[in-house]
């Protein structure tokens, strides 16, 4: 490694790219396999329709993790892995009952109203010309307590991905945020170039790999099997 500004030497770039193709694979094995489960979903079953969408949407989040890996881009790839886990909580915590998918569903109603409330509290929407602003006040305030979804922590808890959330969660947000956790191998006091550099991706292929994995068989099992599949074990996930 060169110390002064912390670019990964030839070899380490060609070992973290041939991990890359091999996840490559797995994508396009991924959207193959989406494309066989579209044809068994129920198209009126709502949990069915809540997995698909979640699953293309992961898929495509994975294509654009590897362009920004492939780059050497390792800060900005952690972003898409962490919206690739928070759809995987989602999915599952959308299978534990139909209620929990129907909350799923109208989430966006609830931060409709929720951003009404911000508005109207600093005075950027007005009300006072209503017959009655509080009641209006009280009654957003009620819909906003009935389209309340979990935050990560608890959505990762309800999940049984507590473990999991444990231990990766906060360093692919500070990744995002740009704590000093953030640094990953880079070192306090060196040079620090914008240029891509393949720093912090190789210690987050594991678990690219087995996000995807385990969105696609969460999918494939409750479509095929009406099952939750059970929650990985810990060291499953940050394994290959």
């Amino acid at each position: 490694m060169k110390n002064s500004n912390q670019i990964l030497d030839e070899s380490s770039v060609e070992r973290i790219l041939k991990q890359l193709v091999s996840l490559e694979t797995l994508g396009n094995d991924t959207k193959r396999e989406y494309n066989n489960l579209l044809l068994k979903g129920d198209p009126k079953d709502l949990q069915h329709q809540i997995l698909l969408f979640s699953l293309a949407r992961v898929c495509k989040y994975f294509d654009a993790y590897l362009v920004l890996a492939k780059s050497g881009y390792g800060e900005p790839s952690v972003n898409l892995l962490r919206s690739i886990f928070e759809a995987s909580l989602w999915m599952r915590w959308i299978l534990i009952s139909k209620e929990n998918a129907e909350r799923y569903f109208n989430a966006s109603k609830g931060e409709s109203i929720r951003i009404a409330q911000v508005n109207i509290g600093r005075g950027l929407a007005k009300i006072n010309k209503m017959l009655d602003p509080e009641l209006i006040k009280k009654m957003l305030a009620d819909e906003a307590k009935n389209n309340y979804l979990p935050d990560w922590k608890d959505l990762a808890k309800e999940t049984g991905m507590g473990d999991l959330y444990a231990l990766t969660y906060k360093f692919m947000s500070a990744m995002i945020h740009g704590t000093f956790l953030s640094l990953g191998e880079r070192i306090i006091g060196q040079k620090i170039s914008p240029d891509p550099d393949y720093l912090n991706i190789e210690p987050f292929i594991p678990l690219a790999n087995n996000l995807l994995r385990d969105c696609i068989l969460v999918t494939k099992k409750w479509i095929e099997e009406k099952k939750i599949r059970e929650c990985p074990d810990i060291k499953a996930l940050i394994a290959i």
